[in-house]
């Protein structure tokens, strides 16, 4: 009989593992969060890691939720880095295995009815410092080139040995009236997300220079 509880409760810890965001999402949302509601809505009632969506005729993959912040990433930006993947070490558990990443988060206001989201998009912790250096002036030097897009901008120091995230949007929150409204925080998520399409497609035609910044000894 102990065996069989025991091998029970090693049987639910797994499970437990394996589904946690899953499980944070549905808990959220019987919370009648319009946040939750919102990321239901968008990938639908208990996603799993890696499932496609559209946001605007836009192909994205959800990565997570984790209480007022849902992950993804950019379909292309992950069809360009496909072509590459194992050429980024450091960031193998982090979120979705990928040197990118993006995720809207909701915020609350101090009258607890108005809040606003906020769109980030970060570099992770590549390992490699030629690398990950490479990549962040590379992707600066685009955004420097094409003059409409000054909402890309990383702050002093991104670069510098030692540093594992960058975060490189601003100008990137969108007010929301009431935050618990579902239909007005989907249709702000919908909005931001959206509005920075030429800010993701300045990123994904700059990650097939990404090879030429790694270290030898990756190749």
């Amino acid at each position: 009989m102990s065996n069989d509880r025991s091998e029970m409760d090693k049987l639910a810890r797994q499970f437990f593992r394996e589904n946690k965001k899953a499980l944070e999402l549905v808990t959220t949302r019987k919370s009648d969060s319009s946040f939750a509601i919102t990321v239901c809505r968008l990938v639908g009632d208990n996603p799993q890691l890696g499932k496609p969506f559209k946001i605007a005729n836009r192909n994205y993959i959800y990565s997570g939720f984790d209480k007022n912040r849902m992950i993804f990433l950019p379909a292309r930006w992950r069809e360009e880095l496909d072509k590459m993947r194992d050429a980024w070490p450091g960031c193998e558990n982090w979120w979705a295995g990928y040197p990118f990443i993006l995720w809207v988060e909701l915020r609350l206001g101090d009258d607890g009815t108005t809040g606003y989201l906020r769109l980030n998009a970060e570099v992770g912790p590549i390992s490699d410092q030629r690398a990950r250096k490479g990549i962040i002036e590379a992707i600066k030097a685009a955004a420097s080139s094409a003059n409409s897009l000054e909402r890309i901008h990383f702050e002093a120091g991104a670069a510098d040995k030692g540093r594992l995230y960058s975060r490189f949007l601003r100008k990137n929150s969108i007010i929301v009236s009431s935050i618990h409204d579902a239909n007005e925080v989907e249709k702000r998520f919908v909005q931001l997300v959206a509005d920075f399409e030429p800010e993701f497609e300045l990123v994904m035609g700059v990650i097939p220079q990404f090879p030429h910044f790694r270290d030898a000894s990756w190749r």
